[in-house]
């Protein structure tokens, strides 16, 4: 009896497989990786947007506390950020692009005290008196006895806001029309 020795021939193709196999996990890897540093960077885009809009309001909020304090706003001019209607206030593009806002800007634009630790800049605000007229009748009466001469004084204020959040690239403008109570 004749014992044959057969020889494994190995040619490798484990191997090969294997390291294709690896290949593919570390690509999908790297791409999980990748996209949760991009879903990381789209969540603080989005806290920092936020940040900045409850700066803008804060803004807004206490403007309108001025507005409606106990003596009216002098709107002269004397008053930093205090002015009569602008023409050009109506448009946004004056407020984003034209006006100054930074912290040289303090003859133009209020310098709120309200205390925001996550913000770049403290929130600013300017407020508008706007050239409102009486209408007989728009108080809820049906019919206006009184008279226009001796209509009361509306007085309606246009409030523009500036949050700045958490880095200097994130910026809300609000406006508010407000009506003195």
């Amino acid at each position: 009896m004749k014992y044959e020795i057969k020889q494994n021939c190995q040619t490798g193709a484990v191997l090969i497989v294997a390291l294709i196999l690896l290949l593919l996990m570390t690509i999908i890897g790297l791409s999980a990786v990748k996209g949760s540093n991009l879903q990381e960077l789209m969540a603080g885009n989005v806290r920092d947007k936020q940040v900045s809009f409850q700066a803008a309001e804060a803004a807004l909020r206490q403007a309108e506390e001025v507005v409606n304090g106990a003596q009216t706003p002098n709107v002269s001019g004397a008053n930093v950020g205090f002015f009569e209607e602008r023409a050009e206030g109506s448009v946004s593009s004056y407020w984003t692009q034209e006006y100054l806002w930074y912290q040289g800007g303090s003859n133009y634009s209020v310098l709120t005290n309200i205390n925001l630790q996550n913000t770049f800049q403290p929130p600013r605000y300017v407020v508008e008196k706007l050239d409102v007229a009486y209408i007989p009748g728009s108080d809820g009466r049906a019919v206006d006895v009184i008279g226009v001469q001796n209509a009361p004084e509306i007085l309606v204020y246009r409030i523009t806001s500036r949050g700045v959040g958490l880095t200097e690239n994130s910026i809300v403008y609000l406006q508010s029309i407000y009506r003195r109570q």
